[in-house]
C-alpha cells in the first residue's frame, strides 16, 4: 500500500490506516476528516435547497400570481 502524510502531523501512514501512529488521528491517510466532509454535504445539501425553493417560489409567482391579481383587480359589486 502507499504512504502518505497524516493530514495531522505529516507522518507516513498508509492509506489504510485507521489512526496515525504519530499523532491518533484517525483515517490519517484522507484529505479531509470526517468533520471536514460532513460541513461540505451540509453546504451543499444547502445551497441546493434553497435553489429548489427559488425555483418553486418563482414557479408559484407565475402561476398563481396573475391568478390573485385578476381577483384583487375587480370591482367590489
Amino acid at each position: 500500500m502507499p504512504l502518505v502524510p497524516c493530514r495531522a502531523c505529516g507522518h507516513s501512514v498508509d492509506t489504510s490506516a485507521q489512526a496515525c501512529p504519530g499523532c491518533g488521528a484517525t483515517n490519517p491517510g484522507r484529505k479531509l476528516s470526517k468533520q471536514q466532509s460532513d460541513f461540505v454535504v451540509l453546504l451543499i445539501q444547502l445551497i441546493v435547497g434553497v435553489g429548489l425553493l427559488f425555483v418553486a417560489g418563482n414557479w408559484a409567482w407565475n402561476q398563481i400570481g396573475p391568478i390573485v391579481k385578476a381577483q384583487l383587480s375587480k370591482p367590489a359589486q
